[in-house]
């Protein structure tokens, strides 16, 4: 085989694969696996279709005439027969929508999911309207079925895809080209996100001297498989056909070289710049066909007036369902802490808010009185601990400001509930960045324009990706990209995961 490039511009020269290091059996038994794995996901899809067309008819035969009388116990006779179409256009809107062809991460892939299960609901809809099919299709069995597949399908397939890559179905691997900080960046999102169901083969080296013969991330090892030189025949012999290429230091047109090399010995290549922090959730890439330009295009969603007001109306909506049920619950624990030690229930303290104005932010009291005094005491006394707290900010393993209540309080973050009323207000919002204290405003430095934009949030980004395991400058740089990419489904996404944050109490302290 001849080689792909010549020694030109670019300084890297690509060897061809060597002779007899093919792997057809490799490649063959992956396309066997992604065949499996893409009919069990159509099978899966349509178990959860099923499901939810017959908890759909169940309600509209035995409950809904018992609540509305209006609603006659009896259906089309034909109804099953005249109904099976269904299955198909929600499975062709699925397949339309790449949910099949593409790894997603979970949160991305529901959001796709909905959009496309909503999509081929109204064609149905649509359909039976045009071809007067309403004496033969229930509308409110389609309805009905539209609202539980919202549901039941992303449980479906989080399920599903679990079980398929136990059995090693949903599982494919890559190599990483890049042993370098971004390359680890990489290897480690990706060994953390499951869900995905790519495991690392091992990385390829941008050192000609190959002085690395492995990488160690997490407790994880990985082999150092060669030199970029070498990639198409470690390509040839493993088989393996995705490549991250995570190698930002390389100039433009390396890099443009060496991703138009690989393409005949790979599916798809994913090249990651060095753009850390960008925002991307509402970029897009445009190009212009005669330069072969290629432009990122981003802006700052929540500096959007029609942004603000959606968030706004979010909050009021679900602030007032959330606060509901935790009204009762905020009186039992205001008693409690009552009994625990002197003092308030609730405490407000002054925090920085939209636009830097400061407002009371109200929290449930889980240190005692004297709280300043006993922290600068305290960190007298421990060094460490005043290292600890210049660093985070918190105290992690020992704080004794915090009282008995308060310790099991903030493990569940119930402390925080009060806040639903600042989000009623208008003071904070559900999702958003930390309330910062007035005294950290010069500590937030050239984030703060940014992260100001908007109202603070009882969780947000910083609260599921570590809270208090995070450093005070990590926090500062995910809740300024939380701003820049600021989405409606974002803080949805964000609301589901933090209960299961609250419930591991991951980094609460």
């Amino acid at each position: 085989m001849s080689k792909l490039i010549c020694e030109a511009e670019n300084g890297i020269v690509i060897e061809p694969p060597v002779e007899g290091l093919t792997a057809p059996m490799v490649s063959f038994r992956q396309s066997v696996l992604k065949v499996i794995a893409v009919t069990s996901l159509v099978l899966i899809d349509i178990a959860g279709l099923l499901a939810a067309l017959a908890l759909s008819y169940h309600f509209r035969i035995h409950i809904l005439p018992g609540l509305f009388p209006a609603f006659p116990a009896a259906m089309p006779p034909e109804l099953a027969d005249k109904i099976y179409w269904v299955l198909g256009v929600n499975i062709l809107c699925l397949a339309y929508a790449g949910l099949y062809t593409k790894r997603l991460p979970f949160w991305r892939e529901i959001k796709r999911m909905l959009g496309a299960v909503s999509l081929a609901f109204i064609l149905v809809l649509a359909a039976v309207s045009l071809a007067k099919l309403g004496g033969e299709v229930s509308r409110t069995v389609l309805v009905g079925a539209y609202i539980i597949t919202l549901f039941i399908l992303p449980l479906s397939r989080y399920l599903g895809k679990t079980i398929l890559a136990k059995a090693g179905i949903w599982k494919e691997s890559l190599i990483i080209m890049g042993t370098g900080k971004t390359g680890q960046i990489v290897a480690e999102a990706l060994a953390n996100d499951k869900y995905l169901g790519y495991t690392i083969a091992g990385f390829v080296s941008d050192d000609t001297q190959r002085k690395k013969r492995s990488l160690k991330l997490n407790g994880n090892k990985y082999p150092v498989l060669g030199r970029f030189t070498e990639t198409p025949s470690i390509l040839n012999t493993t088989g393996i056909r995705r490549v991250v290429v995570a190698a930002p230091e390389l100039p433009g047109h390396e890099l443009v070289a060496l991703t138009n090399q690989l393409q005949p010995y790979t599916r798809s290549i994913l090249v990651v710049p060095d753009l850390f922090g960008i925002p991307g959730i509402s970029g897009e890439v445009d190009y212009f066909f005669d330069e072969q330009i290629i432009a990122f295009r981003t802006r700052n969603n929540l500096a959007s007036r029609a942004n603000i007001v959606t968030k706004r109306l979010f909050d009021l909506f679900i602030g007032f369902i959330m606060l509901i049920p935790a009204a009762p619950l905020m009186l039992i624990l205001a008693l409690i802490i009552k009994l625990d030690s002197p003092g308030p229930a609730v405490f407000s303290g002054n925090r920085i808010g939209k636009g830097a104005k400061q407002f009371k932010c109200y929290k449930f009291r889980t240190m005692y009185q004297e709280n300043d005094k006993i922290l600068e005491e305290y960190l007298e006394k421990n060094p460490k601990a005043r290292e600890e707290w210049e660093t985070y900010a918190k105290l992690r393993e020992y704080d004794p400001r915090v009282t008995n209540s308060g310790k099991w309080m903030r493990k569940f973050s119930l402390d925080e509930l009060p806040q639903l009323l600042n989000v009623m207000k208008g003071d904070m919002s559900l999702v958003g960045a930390r309330p910062y204290l007035p005294r950290e405003k010069e500590q937030m430095g050239v984030y703060a324009d940014t992260i100001l934009l908007g109202n603070p949030g009882i969780t947000g980004l910083w609260q599921v990706s570590g809270r208090n395991e995070i450093d005070f400058d990590g926090r500062l740089r995910l809740e300024a990209w939380y701003v820049r990419n600021w989405s409606l489904w974002l803080d949805i996404s964000l609301l589901f995961r933090t209960v299961g944050v609250v419930l591991g109490k991951k980094g609460a302290y």
